[in-house]
């Protein structure tokens, strides 16, 4: 802005001076010197204009006013009371609930338990006209309305042993030589290791002992020692069975029983006359028990009763209908409480 104003000035000043001198040419002396003094005043006028322009500030150019932005409020949208807005979740208070504790299972008792069981009864001794021992040792207990009584049907057996019922209880009394082999003794295995308890009677172990009844000796812990032979006309002493654990339960519960005596009068005589029975013995770090045998003071073979699985099996290596009827039914009402016990433990663990 001051580079051109200085032009300007500079021009007007020169162009002052030649009208000054074209005066001076042209008018007489003492007009000339009037007109000199007047442009001299003029372009001292200018001049002092020009410093006066100069030395003021510039006017203030007055700026537009600025508005404030406008931030629009958002749409107001009313809410149902009790709503929360769609887009906001809504945070429950947390509140410290105490956890539900269950309540403990309040197990039956054992005389409660017995009223629900399944008992699977086998007994090849019907039709051989001899009194009958195990149903009535089961009818006595009040168990028969729990009892499938298979009879002598071997049929039946195999397929009550292959069904899906959950049998506390599993009775096979082998006492007439009946062809119980083979794949019987594998469901009854089976059987065992589903957690059945097992009665078994067989005294034709000689025949059979390396056969498929050897996984489940095996497993109870148990081995074929001898055959029991009898002859016609032996002392039937020699076929007492003593009993190797008198305290055991087995012979306490429910009922007391003793040494076993057969039959020994002349109008009655042992059923089975050429074989009385097997022995047994106990394998090495065997955990079953022989609770009676032949030999009253040898404990680990000469068995003839013996108990393995921590109760839940019991072997008979005689013949029942060679003993005397009422002691046989206490007996096996014992066998019958003492495997159906230990089964009841076994559902507790």
């Amino acid at each position: 802005m001051k580079a051109p104003f200085k032009i300007y000035l500079s021009v007007m000043i020169l162009a002052l001076l030649i009208m000054s001198c074209n005066l001076l040419n042209t008018a007489s002396p003492g007009l000339e010197a009037t007109q000199v003094a007047l442009a001299i005043q003029q372009t001292s006028m200018v001049m002092e204009q020009t410093r006066a322009a100069q030395a003021e500030p510039p006017a203030a150019i007055p700026e537009p006013d600025v508005q404030p932005t406008y931030t629009p409020y958002p749409t107001f949208t009313p809410q149902e009371v009790g709503e929360a807005p769609p887009d906001v979740p809504v945070e429950e208070p947390t509140v410290a609930l105490p956890e539900p504790t269950e309540e403990p299972e309040i197990a039956l008792s054992f005389e409660e338990w017995l009223k629900d069981i399944e008992i699977l009864l086998y007994n090849d001794m019907h039709g051989e006209g001899r009194p009958m021992v195990i149903e009535p040792a089961i009818d006595a207990m009040g168990l028969r309305r729990n009892t499938t009584n298979v009879r002598d049907f071997m049929g039946h057996l195999l397929d009550n042993l292959n069904s899906p019922t959950d049998w506390d209880l599993v009775i096979v009394a082998a006492e007439s030589r009946s062809s119980v082999s083979g794949e019987y003794f594998d469901q009854i295995a089976d059987r065992l290791d589903r957690g059945s308890s097992i009665i078994l009677e067989i005294w034709y172990l000689d025949q059979v002992f390396h056969g498929r009844v050897q996984p489940l000796m095996q497993r109870c812990g148990i081995s074929f020692h001898r055959d029991w032979p009898r002859d016609p006309n032996a002392n039937l002493n020699s076929f007492l069975v003593y009993l190797l654990e008198p305290e055991h339960d087995l012979f306490s519960t429910p009922n007391t029983v003793g040494m076993l005596r057969p039959y020994d009068v002349l109008w009655i005589s042992p059923f089975w006359v050429v074989d009385a029975g097997d022995l047994l013995k106990i394998n090495p770090g065997s955990s079953a028990v022989l609770l009676a045998g032949s030999q009253p003071r040898e404990h680990r073979s000469y068995g003839l009763i013996a108990e393995c699985m921590e109760g839940r099996m019991i072997w008979q290596t005689f013949a029942t209908q060679d003993y005397r009827t009422q002691e046989m039914i206490n007996l096996w009402q014992n066998y019958i409480y003492h495997t159906l016990r230990a089964r009841y433990e076994y559902l507790q663990e």
